[in-house]
């Protein structure tokens, strides 16, 4: 997006506001207004009348405060609930346009902008929310803040051909957004020397591209340097007037990576020369003012072994996902957990994940089986944390409305626990953006409409546990979205019979059988 005569100053969140002020009585504002709204993470939900906000998160973070402070703005403004979204955003939904001045002031007075959590901009940094409380090769929170801050101070990660995404991992087996990202950092050891491994010119979407590897290995300290040469890059490189083919990832498939490394390489060197030690020193003195609770030596000892469990540095201390349907917390859900957490005796951090989930981290061994048994609307089982995109009812730009075929498919299989226990976690997008990433999905699913109703692509093949760069999941074939629960069904009796992982299975040409199978039934 070009900057618009009269939006000079409109990096500044202040500025924002008192447009968003104007607008509602002035028609020329009004348009300034909407051509800027979405880069300050306000979305109009589509037919309603009303709008979605999206607010910024240092490091992933939300504390208990705020999260009551959030339960209160969605209670007073908004639909009564917090989507917790797919970028370790949460989003306020069901707006009036007559409040969103106040609902902005109100989050800052609290500390959250939401600038460039939308549209033409450098959105949310995303780390493992593991990140500190795990065994790891590096923190990565200092980094992600760093970048954060970097955005939020500039205008630079604003006004861009399209938007702009940055990830970091702790350790190789957290590195898969590292490896779709615009510009990612994969955590490693190389000889002893902790450093990143930097991916970049990955992202998902119609003709997605994984990321390829720009750099084997850096010192941690030189991250910023890539992230703003890559944003130098793209700003100068990238389509302006096809919005299609806006995202850097078309400008690597045009150039061919031969190409496009002595390109990036060329911004790398010249940032290098111009701005000497600025970037190394911004980072040098984010680490060396960060102060993690968990730095402390792991201690070996059993623990419970279940998939939304992670244990942390400290003996006896575990981090729990939580998981509700939809991805969306509502006020009930969100006032008991909030009553838990404040009856414990100790500090807890809360962490949003890129799964649609809260992270509970620093959890006593019997708190954590206190939290588990807190709702039955908490995911106890891998499949039943499947999630989906927001849907076409409040994006715009989609096609079918998807949380409730994923509620309809869950529901299947409500009173089918054990079948349900061989079947993975899967991920629903209502059209070809990719917002709930089928293309890196355990079993993914990219929806579509005929003349006869709802159908879905399945993706399945891709290859994500490798040293550099990955493969994506393919489309095998398409199934009525009535038809998924019948198909996941006789896929579970399969794994159940045969005592095999869906990890082997999905591999073999059985599996694309079974999906020829059904895609005429119903």
């Amino acid at each position: 997006m070009e900057k618009l005569q009269g939006l000079e100053n409109i990096d500044k969140f202040n500025e924002f506001i008192k447009l968003t002020k104007a607008a509602l009585k002035d028609e020329e504002k009004y348009k300034l207004w909407n051509a800027s709204k979405s880069m300050y993470g306000i979305y109009g939900e589509r037919d309603k009348g009303t709008y979605m906000v999206r607010p910024r998160f240092m490091e992933s973070k939300i504390s208990l405060d705020n999260l009551i402070f959030f339960l209160d703005l969605a209670k007073r403004y908004g639909d009564k609930r917090l989507h917790l979204t797919t970028r370790q955003d949460i989003q306020l939904h069901g707006n009036k346009k007559e409040d969103l001045v106040n609902l902005l002031k109100e989050l800052k007075s609290k500390g959250f902008l939401t600038k460039a959590t939308g549209g033409d901009a450098a959105r949310a940094v995303i780390a493992p929310p593991t990140t500190g409380f795990e065994e790891e090769i590096i923190n990565v929170a200092p980094y992600s803040k760093a970048v954060t801050r970097l955005i939020l101070e500039t205008a630079d990660f604003m006004f861009l051909p399209r938007k702009f995404k940055v990830a970091f991992s702790n350790k190789e087996e957290n590195n898969l957004y590292v490896k779709i990202a615009d510009v990612g950092f994969e955590a490693i050891e190389k000889d002893g020397v902790k450093g990143f491994k930097v991916f970049g010119g990955g992202s998902l979407g119609i003709n997605p591209k994984e990321a390829i590897v720009l750099k084997d290995f850096i010192k941690p300290e030189e991250a910023l340097y890539y992230v703003v040469a890559m944003r130098n890059l793209f700003n100068e490189h990238g389509d302006r007037k096809i919005r299609g083919k806006a995202r850097l990832r078309f400008i690597l498939i045009r150039l061919g990576e031969e190409e496009f490394l002595k390109l990036f390489n060329n911004y790398l060197d010249d940032l290098y020369k111009k701005v000497g030690d600025k970037y190394k020193n911004i980072l040098l003195e984010e680490i060396e003012k960060y102060k993690n609770p968990y730095e402390v030596k792991a201690i070996k000892e059993k623990f419970i072994k279940k998939f939304n469990i992670v244990k942390g540095k400290i003996e006896g201390r575990y981090g729990y996902y939580i998981r509700l349907v939809k991805g969306d917390i509502s006020l009930k859900e969100g006032e008991k957990l909030v009553n838990f957490l404040k009856n414990l005796n100790y500090k807890v951090e809360i962490r949003l994940t890129s799964h649609q989930e809260l992270f509970i981290a620093n959890l006593k061994r019997a708190d954590v089986y206190a939290l588990e048994n807190l709702s039955n609307k908490y995911s106890k089982k891998r499949f039943f944390s499947s999630l989906s995109c927001i849907g076409n009812t409040i994006c715009n730009p989609g096609i079918l409305d998807t949380p409730p075929i994923l509620e309809m498919i869950l529901n299947y299989f409500k009173n089918k626990q054990r079948l349900a226990s061989y079947l993975p976690k899967i991920q629903l997008s209502g059209c070809p953006n990719s917002c709930a990433a089928h293309q890196i999905a355990e079993l993914g699913f990219q929806g579509k409409r005929k003349k006869d109703g709802a159908y879905f692509n399945v993706f399945i093949g891709g290859r994500f546990k490798t040293d550099d760069t990955i493969t994506l999941n393919s489309s095998v074939g398409e199934l009525k979205a009535e038809t998924i629960p019948l198909f996941l069904e006789e896929m579970a009796k399969i794994l159940k019979e045969r005592k095999i992982t869906y990890e082997d299975y999905s591999k073999q040409d059985e599996f694309i059988e079974l999906v020829k199978k059904f895609e005429g039934v119903i």
